[in-house]
């Protein structure tokens, strides 16, 4: 039985206008050109891709990030509109350029990324409504090692007034989170984190270990409730107060590996508003993560929850969880 509504969930953090093109096998040199077969552009970044896949899997959202006055901050808007995302939040920071990364995808998926940092690091405390976030289900902050001075106080604010009035909180972090350094800096933050969501890379960097449930026990020590692993094709690792246990992932022709992790957090996020168990709930973003993989974007892939759950259905004996 599919809860009639879905979670209300806030979004706070980067927003990205990607360009995607593939695929991409060289950089033609000089002024010469290349041919490719697709070319996206797509509302992206650990806050607006997160909250266009939620969307499309029947939450009700509301995304809070900063933005430039330039055509990009526009279209970024429309993006996110026209997937029912309530972009009404978003700041615009006069003079400053909306953040921006070109992604030439290669033939196996791989995505090297160009990227311009824009106004994104400008978000500060006045520009999140703690009011709407107290009435949310789930508030999402997506990279807060990457918002500049809001991580160290306003974030930690944002998360325990979530806390104080009931709201789940989850966190995850951008790919070049990889020293523990990083993890100093995020440590106010982290007892107020109910679901910590990293990908397998960061979160070996951020503990500096090479194992990888070690490293969850780390950052649990740290205060996070549960930890869970994003792993790429070899699923994800969970690790709570129950114990540690490994989830596999779907097979699947990778096109792009864009927007994966947020995909699995939308996923997440929406099972456990079912009131599915953690490994149930980390299924559904499973399945999401593997829809995304197969097409272009952070949000291809993902019709709605239906049909991702019939998804996750046809592949039941791969997982070894079967939809509730």
């Amino acid at each position: 039985m599919i809860a009639p509504l879905g979670p209300r969930v806030v979004c706070v953090g980067p927003h990205i206008v990607d360009v995607l093109v593939r695929p991409v096998t060289t950089i033609p040199p000089g002024q010469g050109g290349a041919l490719v077969e697709q070319l996206r552009i797509t509302a992206a970044g650990t806050a607006a891709g997160t909250a266009v896949d939620l969307a499309k899997l029947g939450a009700r959202v509301t995304s809070i990030g900063a933005v430039g006055d330039d055509t990009n901050g526009q279209l970024l808007r429309m993006l996110l509109d026209q997937h029912g995302v309530d972009a009404s939040r978003l700041v615009v920071r006069p003079g400053l350029a909306t953040s921006a990364t070109v992604l030439p995808i290669r033939p196996n998926g791989e995505r090297p990324a160009l990227h311009l940092p824009g106004a994104t690091a400008t978000l500060t405390a006045a520009d999140v409504d703690l009011d709407l976030v107290a009435d949310a289900d789930f508030v999402h902050l997506g990279a807060p090692e990457a918002l500049g001075p809001f991580a160290a106080e306003a974030g930690v604010a944002l998360l325990r007034h979530a806390r104080e009035h009931g709201t789940t909180t989850s966190v995850d972090v951008l790919g070049s989170a990889t020293d523990p350094a990083v993890l100093d800096r995020l440590s106010d933050l982290l007892p107020w984190v109910d679901y910590f969501l990293p990908n397998d890379d960061q979160l070996r960097g951020l503990a500096g270990t090479d194992d990888l449930e070690k490293a969850a026990r780390a950052v649990r020590e740290r205060g996070v409730d549960t930890v869970i692993a994003t792993m790429g094709g070899e699923g994800s690792l969970i690790v709570g107060e129950g114990g540690a246990e490994q989830l596999p992932a779907f097979a699947c022709d990778v096109v792009d590996t864009t927007g994966c992790g947020d995909a699995f957090v939308a996923g997440l996020l929406v099972g456990l508003h079912q009131g599915w168990e953690v490994r149930v709930a980390a299924a559904l973003g499973t399945a999401a993560a593997g829809l995304v993989a197969t097409g272009l974007g952070s949000d291809a892939g993902i019709v709605d929850l239906p049909t991702t759950i019939a998804y996750w259905a046809d592949r039941t004996e791969e997982i070894g969880i079967s939809p509730p």
